[in-house]
């Protein structure tokens, strides 16, 4: 059964968040990044906090670190699976930067584990670089997410450097990749909440139609209203909800500060 629950339907990665967003009313994605030695416990520990917080968020983001902790076959991949009981799509944070065959070869893997979107990063490039990941994801009926500008606070010193394109003109790096997810039809772009006037510069470029989605709303500083005024689609949480007291209270509450 597919996150959209129609059993063999193929629908768009988009169309999955964007019918659980008005479902739940939530532009919330949940980032599982929990942390745990006992390996058991942390896959009961991520499958209670999704039960716990289902109906306030859109989407399941999962790092690396989870995958590494937990393992892709008879690991994450249950926990895709929850979220796709309760129809909720799955985002892989793999920040996928290598080069063609190798990206080729974890793209697979991400979605062979049920995952509907993953998230790469354009420095890469694009041939010979993430060429053959927009072909898997195409071939799939996938998602594709390009990581246009971090959240963390020394993101600046690479994203806002100036670059010169093959015509002459010169861009910030930002500005760069959020061409090449327009001109590739990218599923959306990563921009860190953290970052309002990037946000909008963003918005600016792409117009409506390019999801924007920021990570570091809460414990990096980032405001989830201001994100949203400034142009973003979705709001990437992880430990202001994972890592409060009640993490349905806080996803709940921060539901309602941004419907």
């Amino acid at each position: 059964m597919n996150a959209d629950g129609h059993r063999g339907a193929r629908v768009s990665f988009i169309d999955q968040i964007q019918k659980a967003s008005q479902r739940n009313r939530s532009k919330i994605v949940l980032a599982l990044d929990v942390e745990n030695p006992d390996r058991t416990k942390l896959a009961e520990q991520s499958k209670k906090i999704l039960e716990d917080v289902r109906d306030y968020v859109c989407a399941l983001k999962l790092n690396r670190q989870l995958v590494l902790a937990l393992g892709l076959q008879s690991g994450v991949d249950s926990i895709i699976k929850l979220a796709h009981d309760f129809s909720l799509p799955a985002i892989m944070d793999a920040k996928l930067n290598d080069v063609g065959h190798t990206n080729k070869f974890m793209m697979r893997a991400y979605l062979d584990a049920g995952f509907d979107a993953v998230i790469a990063s354009p420095a890469a490039g694009w041939e010979g670089g993430l060429e053959p990941v927009f072909n898997v994801a195409t071939s799939r009926g996938k998602g594709v997410i390009l990581l246009v500008y971090m959240s963390n606070p020394g993101a600046e010193a690479f994203y806002s450097l100036m670059a010169s394109r093959e015509n002459g003109q010169s861009r910030r790096i930002f500005e760069m990749f959020t061409e090449m997810a327009i001109e590739r039809k990218a599923d959306g772009a990563i921009v860190g909440a953290t970052k309002p006037a990037i946000i909008s510069r963003v918005r600016e470029l792409a117009g409506p139609k390019l999801a924007i989605f920021s990570p570091g709303v809460g414990a990096q500083g980032g405001d989830a209203r201001e994100s949203l005024k400034a142009g973003s689609d979705y709001l990437i949480v992880g430990r202001s909800i994972y890592g409060a007291s009640d993490p349905t209270k806080a996803a709940r509450e921060l539901r309602e500060l941004t419907s």
